[in-house]
């Protein structure tokens, strides 16, 4: 009996996302079965005593779909909805055991192709719910905070405005288009490559996100790392400048070293940076496999390759806990609004 009221205190303790993984963990399945719904119920809509939309507490039973899903209807603001309304997984017109299947075949790094035809999707959807997923699990790679010794640096990725912009209404290219994906005419960290800022501790947990064309700044590195790297915390980087404000603003004891320099001691410990030269080497191989990444979505892309680079669990357990957070995000995402993203990172 102690060993059961254990599992339900730590139970108890975890987030809305955690207890769904763990539920379809021992369900040993994915999808929305009677009991995944009446947990959602209970957990979303408080027992389907409050609007998903409004908040408000005048919700009364509408029926059930052909599926068997409860509805609800809200005589506040008269609206509609299910247990899964306001996901990604809404107003696409297909099941979540769909999305399910879609989910393990990101997990699995299958292409655009094969994951429709499995899924039996078309191409176009399949590249739109790429997205969707990434959108919602964004916000675990958002939660990382970084402590111990954390190693720092950035790398670069060329400019790309990939895409179909014949029909746009919003875009324009603002430079003729390369007939070769890796032109670059000017040499240099110019405003033809992005500069990505990455960071990595000691025990692979990494952040790493866009940040502006060019040479990294000051206010590019304090934007990215500010909230990402504990106070107290030991930063190891090159000897670029920029790092010296964050870690004055941060607390953090920065050791710098010469980007030739393979180790450095320092009051008996050995410091370097061939951690994060080793994780830039694998997120490049990673996005090199898709032959090219719109620049739009490189930060989506990046937070896939550390989703997939951190996992050192069971695959069965990390696809269920993407799964409870990809059905629990409040985010609804439309196709027709993923082609229209801004074309350069917000900070360029």
């Amino acid at each position: 009996m102690s060993k059961l009221k254990e599992v339900i205190t730590t139970y108890n303790e975890l987030s809305f996302s955690d207890r769904i993984a763990f539920y379809t963990t021992i369900s040993n399945e994915i999808g929305l079965s009677a009991d995944m719904q009446s947990f959602l119920i209970e957990k979303r809509l408080n027992g389907g005593n409050i609007c998903i939309y409004c908040n408000r507490t005048h919700v009364v039973k509408n029926g059930k779909r052909k599926d068997g899903t409860q509805r609800y209807l809200c005589r506040d603001c008269h609206r509609s909805f299910i247990p899964t309304s306001d996901s990604i997984t809404s107003r696409t017109r297909k099941s979540v055991s769909v999305w399910a299947s879609y989910l393990k075949c990101m997990t699995e790094k299958k292409t655009l192709r094969a994951s429709s035809d499995e899924c039996h999707i078309s191409v176009a959807t399949a590249f739109v719910w790429r997205h969707k997923i990434l959108d919602a699990l964004s916000e675990l790679t958002d939660k990382a905070c970084l402590t111990g010794i954390v190693e720092a640096d950035e790398t670069f990725f060329n400019v790309s405005y990939k895409g179909n912009h014949k029909r746009s209404r919003r875009f324009s290219m603002p430079r003729r288009a390369h007939k070769r994906g890796n032109e670059i005419h000017a040499k240099g960290l110019s405003t033809e490559k992005v500069c990505v800022p990455c960071a990595i501790n000691d025990a692979g947990i990494s952040c790493c996100r866009p940040g502006k064309l060019g040479k990294i700044s000051t206010k590019c590195i304090n934007d990215i790392f500010s909230q990402k790297i504990a106070p107290g915390a030991t930063l190891c980087t090159d000897r670029e400048r920029a790092y010296l404000d964050l870690a004055r603003r941060n607390g953090l004891k920065l050791i710098q070293m010469d980007a030739d320099c393979r180790m450095v001691r320092k009051e008996g410990a050995t410091y370097g940076i061939q951690r994060v030269n080793a994780y830039h080497s694998r997120l490049k191989d990673f996005i090199r496999t898709f032959h090219g990444v719109s620049t739009k979505h490189l930060g989506n892309y990046i937070s896939w390759h550390d989703l997939l680079s951190g996992n050192h669990r069971d695959r069965k357990e990390f696809v269920h806990q993407l799964w409870g957070q990809m059905i629990c995000a409040r985010i609804t995402r439309y196709g027709r609004d993923i082609p229209d993203r801004s074309p350069l990172p917000s900070a360029a």
